[in-house]
């Protein structure tokens, strides 16, 4: 016998069932009609997808704001202050996410400019040497000036 893998586009039908009939409803609609054996797995599939957020006191999934997990970076009416009509909620620094994920950015593109130095610079720390390859900078198009 086959497995059967549920699909994110079915997320919003189960949210529906459970939301409006409860935990017992939606469980018999994932056995009934999908045929799975143990429905608990795909309720926490549908808590870790990111897209529902379960309230335990109204027992309860809602569908999350997108543009608030997605807003790291500054649109370009933020970025110049026009007023957008909406009422301005500050957030908590501790959920706040744009520090972290800014702080992850910068660390990769760090990464990735030592990554690209790496090709052409060597450091020797027994010798205390540094090795750069000129020939190579010279071809890939930079410009090398010493003083």
């Amino acid at each position: 016998m086959g497995k059967t893998i549920i699909g994110e586009d079915i997320f919003p039908e189960i949210i529906d069932q459970y939301n409006s009939c409860g935990k017992t409803a939606a469980y018999d609609l994932l056995r009934s009609r999908y045929g799975i054996k143990n429905p608990y797995f795909v309720m926490t599939r549908i808590r870790e997808c990111g897209k529902y957020t379960y309230n335990p006191e109204t027992d309860q999934y809602s569908r999350t704001d997108e543009n608030a997990s997605d807003s790291v970076f500054m649109d370009l009416d933020e970025l110049c202050g026009t007023p957008l009509g909406k009422s301005e909620v500050s957030a908590s620094p501790a959920f706040d996410v744009r520090p972290a994920s800014m702080e992850k950015l910068i660390h990769e593109l760090i990464s990735d400019r030592l990554l690209t130095l790496s090709r052409y610079i060597t450091l020797d720390s027994s010798s205390r040497t540094i090795l750069i390859d000129h020939t190579s900078l010279s071809a890939d198009g930079y410009q090398i000036v010493t003083h």
